[in-house]
């Protein structure tokens, strides 16, 4: 009984000197101390505290086991033997860490679903751009139609009505001629003459759109569009077609 008393007392006497801090450097050695039980118990919110080692009391203070008050209060306790140092920390909360784990995980959903509605807000801003600009193109193509139609009304005394259709690249040109109406006239045109036509407009076409490739057609208007002749530009060469041939 008094072994068992006295390796309580000394495991005490250790906790109590490497907790408690000195003004001076404490000493070391063995002591023999007067332990007195008297079934001590530890009551913590009205339950009695489980402890393998009685507490006891010392000179009036009463000593109870460090590791059994921390894991009252959770928190880990590690005893370094080459040190004497008793390290006393917080334990990990495991109920905290899953809700942590919980929450970052539902701001990892959150954040991707916030990047998703970026990339579409992104994306719609770009169409509605490309919208405006082929919106732009258009409303300058429809232009350049009134234009044309104006500076050829009377070319070779013939009525000719252009469509444009296409973008700032690559341009559709449809130059429509009623053969019904203007028969004799355009019966007196050679194919110098087409080649005329086709030239100036595919000039006037590149002072507005200097980089667009042409393609286009001269149809019969009273012939359901029926093709007289096609022709063609490019851009990067200035080469034009005219039925096959090139003409400058």
């Amino acid at each position: 009984m008094f072994k068992k008393q006295y390796l309580a007392i000394a495991s005490a006497l250790i906790l109590t000197t490497t907790l408690i801090p000195t003004s001076s450097q404490a000493a070391t050695g063995t002591k023999n101390l007067q332990a007195k039980y008297n079934n001590i118990k530890v009551i913590y919110n009205g339950a009695a505290v489980p402890t393998t080692i009685e507490p006891f009391i010392v000179n009036g203070t009463t000593y109870i086991p460090l590791r059994m008050m921390a894991d009252v209060f959770s928190k880990d306790v590690a005893w370094d033997g080459t040190k004497y140092t008793i390290t006393v920390k917080d334990k990990p909360n495991s109920q905290h860490a899953s809700e942590l784990a919980a929450r970052d995980a539902q701001i990892r959903t959150l954040q991707g679903t916030i990047d998703s509605l970026n990339k579409q807000i992104t994306d719609l801003k770009n169409s509605k751009s490309s919208r405006d600009d082929d919106d732009d193109v258009q409303d300058d193509l429809d232009d350049l139609e009134d234009q044309l139609d104006s500076d050829y009304d009377d070319y070779e005394d013939i009525e000719w009505k252009f469509t444009l259709s296409g973008d700032e690249d690559d341009i559709d040109v449809e130059i429509a001629v009623d053969k019904d109406e203007f028969e004799d006239e355009y019966d007196a045109m050679d194919d110098s003459d087409f080649e005329d036509l086709v030239e100036k407009v595919v000039e006037d076409i590149w002072d507005e759109f200097e980089d667009a490739d042409i393609e286009g057609e001269i149809v019969d208007s009273s012939d359901d569009d029926d093709e007289l002749w096609d022709f063609s530009a490019d851009a990067s060469d200035e080469e034009i077609t005219f039925d096959g041939s090139v003409i400058n």
